[in-house]
């Protein structure tokens, strides 16, 4: 009875550590005023993206959007959705609009964690694993370190594992009773939460049913494929009803996504040991030592699931064609391997129990760690030069010992020796990974300035002021720009921005080729927000909101309107609408004869579309620009310094209608782990360290600087670092006297349904329709109720061809793949049933 008792407080005792663990991490992450969200990733996209989606459809009432018009100058909304436009732990946020999306995440990864931890106890203890085992082994799911760092960082990265034991669990209940709901719903929960890691999660699932093969499968190819249907097709169904989400992000993916870096055949199936795949790291696995010395051990059992198990997963982790592959075959990375975490579980308590019953042959044991260890010791040496710290090396092999020690321990004294040191190991990991993340986290007191009312109160009145169609912009410190490129304050805030990593390419390309704007941060992914006057007032940023204390200007030609406490509201309103009318047209071979500086000055006064008007000529438009001769500031030069340098030139050459300056000169970086950046009149330029994963590859600085009457002095900041500066050139440059008829505003409106545009206008003269709308041929623009072609204006914007007259327009976008994505899963909707009843007929 006794015995009964004690197993029934573990039935209850276990479960509770497990729920009590995520509890404590959290504590101990907000411990000191800190919020369990990071500064850069989880505040500027794993967070006001599912709140930017939840607030639009509060705005519009349509779940099933097609189009964002606040975000990087509109673009398609599937370039986001992989930040949970359909993700079901962000869709129950819809119906708690009274939690702050930063709270609701924050207490869902809590949630998250809990639900790793009992879901995979529940699963191991339904293969038959005893509490005890079933425990320890979950111990190493919760306490691994992507599932502590990045239930805080880039959340996506481990909110889906829920799902995968979902389908673990639902696969080996299909297995026994034939039922294969928990399987459909957990492939589904795992692609609509992120489909990036559902590759992953689905060869995990598929890899663990391989596994338990039976011999009867192959007994014939007719056999084989039927088996292999006949396992999997819960799985498939899953993915399928998956296809009207998969579907047209996967088309947004094709036209948008930033490429990924080259890899070489020979380099992808020649074995390599990557000990970043497995151990510690917050971006793999981030297990212990233990992890490869169970791993290792298992491939000397018999024939069984856990010896195939361990086979494949080393085969996986030693050939980076699967690391490719798992990437979407865009590079090599090692979050790839996350999804892998509950079969490494799985052999964890396999392990334990064969251990604790000793069933494994000692000379097993030993070959097995003997393995172990020349696999870590060879991959430690094959990566030292570049990755490992000698501190590092020593954890490693402190690692090894302390485990061989409770192999030894276990083995001769006590069978839970191994499961302390597992324990023991796990939690020095966990607490490693929280110190890494405590760098990172926001504070409430930052969150609680960023977030001031002050300033979302001077985006409604801007809004409820404004009859047009304009954007409107905060600014604010380097840290709180950064955190706004997606933050939309109130719906219908419309901003030029954008940090994802699928966007529109012709908008990336006319920011950074065409115009050469200033890019400040260290991301190639990141649009960022600009004070160049010039794009300002290409893209219609009519208002800007700064931020009390920031420190931030409004740039040349902002004029002060009103003030909020402090917080200021400017105005420009000599800057283009979203859309507007002109007959004043250059050719694009034209603007193509025009240097960077001359493009930006050109835009001011005519449009880029078509062939051009015989009476439009871009050299004039572009009005007169002579070099400058900056003194002190001249030829090539070599900066090493391990601080900031600020120095002041003097514009001697200035003329008084000199009202723009430019400047551009190549920079070369002598180290490759450190980046390098350059400020001219407050305008950053950033070239990121060449180690870094997104290069921004930013090797020549742009600069665009307006010049007021006072202006006699360039202010220079040299950051840190040592490069190299050359071809230093700056020119002063006077616009084009405008002429204030150029064009005439289409009168755009964004409509309730958030996916179209509508305007009216009256033109004396053909011309074009010119919008600062990214350019996307699955819009479908209506003149008069008449369809005409979609035309790319601007080298980068959409537009078509007018008439004169009186006309009424309408802008409307279509997802491309939407409609045949929604066919498919509605199709697949069907599949369950028709397969019930086909049973039913069957007898099965």
């Amino acid at each position: 009875m006794k015995k009964i008792r004690c197993r029934d407080k573990r039935k209850i005792l276990f479960p509770l550590i497990l729920t009590a663990i995520p509890v404590i991490v959290y504590l101990l992450k907000i411990n000191g005023g800190y919020l369990a969200g990071s500064k850069v990733d989880w505040l500027s996209q794993h967070s006001v993206f599912p709140e930017y989606f939840r607030q639009r459809f509060y705005e519009t009432g349509n779940l099933f959007p097609d189009f964002s018009m606040e975000l990087g100058g509109g673009q398609n909304i599937y370039n986001f959705a992989y930040y949970g436009l359909y993700n079901p732990l962000y869709l129950l946020s819809y119906l708690l609009p009274f939690i702050e999306m930063t709270d609701y995440l924050q207490i869902l990864a809590v949630l998250e964690q809990i639900a790793d931890g009992i879901l995979c106890y529940v699963w191991l203890k339904g293969n038959q694993f005893k509490e005890e085992e079933s425990f320890f082994a979950s111990i190493a799911v919760v306490l691994a370190g992507p599932v502590i760092y990045h239930s805080s960082m880039q959340f996506m990265f481990v909110s889906y594992l829920p799902f995968l034991f979902l389908a673990l669990i639902g696969y080996d209940r299909y297995c026994r009773t034939g039922k294969y709901a928990f399987v459909t719903l957990g492939v589904l929960g795992m692609v609509l939460n992120n489909f990036y890691f559902a590759l992953g999660g689905v060869a995990a699932l598929v890899l663990y049913g391989l596994c338990g093969w039976k011999k009867e499968w192959a007994s014939s190819p007719a056999v084989l494929i039927k088996s292999l249907w006949h396992q999997f097709y819960p799985a498939f169904f899953g993915g399928l009803l998956s296809f009207f989400y998969l579907v047209p992000t996967c088309c947004a993916m094709l036209a948008g996504r930033s490429e990924g870096s080259s890899v070489s055949w020979k380099e992808l199936f020649l074995p390599e040991i990557e000990l970043d795949k497995i151990l510690y790291h917050p971006y793999g696995m981030g297990l212990t030592a233990a992890a490869v010395i169970v791993v290792a051990i298992s491939l000397f059992y018999r024939r069984s699931r856990e010896k195939y198990m361990a086979v494949s997963l080393t085969v996986l982790l030693l050939f980076p064609v699967f690391d490719w592959i798992l990437n979407g075959t865009l590079y090599l990375r090692e979050k790839a391997f996350i999804p892998f975490l509950p079969l490494v579980s799985y052999l964890t308590a396999s392990f334990l129990v064969r251990f604790k019953k000793g069933v494994i042959a000692p000379r097993k044991l030993a070959a097995g760690f003997g393995a172990a260890a020349i696999f870590l010791i060879i991959g430690v040496q094959y990566v030292r030069s570049s990755k490992y710290d000698t501190y590092e090396i020593y954890v490693l092999l402190s690692d090894m010992i302390l485990m061989g020690a409770a192999l030894l321990a276990g083995w001769k004294i006590w069978k839970r020796a191994v499961c302390t040191g597992i324990l023991l190991t796990m939690c020095c990991s966990c607490f490693l990974q929280i110190s890494l993340t405590k760098k990172e986290l926001v504070t409430e007191a930052w969150m609680e300035e960023y977030e001031s009312d002050d300033v979302t109160e001077a985006v409604k009145k801007v809004l409820e002021k404004e009859d047009g169609l304009y954007r409107t912009e905060t600014r604010g410190t380097a840290e709180q720009n950064k955190a706004a490129d997606n933050d939309i304050l109130v719906p219908g805030q419309n901003v030029t921005s954008c940090y994802s990593s699928v966007t529109n390419p012709d908008y990336k390309a006319f920011r950074e080729e065409e115009l050469q704007l200033s890019r400040p941060t260290r991301n190639l992914l990141m649009q960022e927000l600009s004070n160049n006057p010039l794009f300002l007032k290409i893209m219609g940023v009519r208002y800007l909101i700064v931020r009390e204390g920031s420190g931030a200007e409004a740039p040349e030609g902002y004029q002060l309107i009103d003030t909020i406490n402090g917080t200021c509201i400017y105005e420009n309103e000599d800057v283009l609408p979203v859309g507007y009318v002109t007959d004043q047209v250059i050719s694009e071979e034209d603007f193509h004869n025009l240097s960077w500086q001359e493009k930006q000055m050109a835009l001011q006064n005519c449009a880029v579309a078509g062939e051009g008007s015989e009476d439009t000529d871009a050299k004039e438009m572009a009005g007169t620009m002579r070099e400058a001769d900056l003194t002190g500031f001249q030829d090539s030069f070599h900066i090493q310094s391990d601080k900031t340098e600020k120095i002041t030139l003097p514009l001697t050459e200035r003329e008084k209608n000199d009202s723009l300056l430019f400047i551009s000169f190549d920079v070369k970086n002598n180290r490759r782990s450190s980046d390098v950046s350059v400020t001219v009149q407050g305008e950053k330029n950033k070239l990121t360290a060449k180690s870094a994963v997104y290069y921004n590859g930013n090797t020549t600085f742009c600069y665009t600087c307006s010049l007021t009457e006072e202006t006699d002095s360039l202010e220079i900041e040299l950051g840190k670092g040592d490069y190299e500066i050359s071809d230093i050139r700056a020119w002063y440059a006077s616009p084009k006297e405008e002429d204030t008829a150029w064009w005439k505003d289409a009168g755009l409106q964004l409509q309730k349904d958030g996916d179209s545009l509508k305007g009216s206008f009256h033109t004396e003269k053909d011309g074009w329709l010119i919008t600062s709308i990214p350019y996307d041929e699955n819009f479908e623009i209506r003149i008069d109720g008449k369809e005409t072609t979609v035309q790319k204006v601007n080298e980068g914007f959409t537009g078509a061809k007018v008439t004169a007259g009186q006309h009424e327009i309408e802008l409307i976008y279509h997802t491309p793949g939407k409609r045949a994505g929604a066919a498919v899963t509605a199709a697949a909707a069907l599949l369950p049933l028709l397969d019930r009843l086909l049973k039913r007929k069957r007898g099965t």
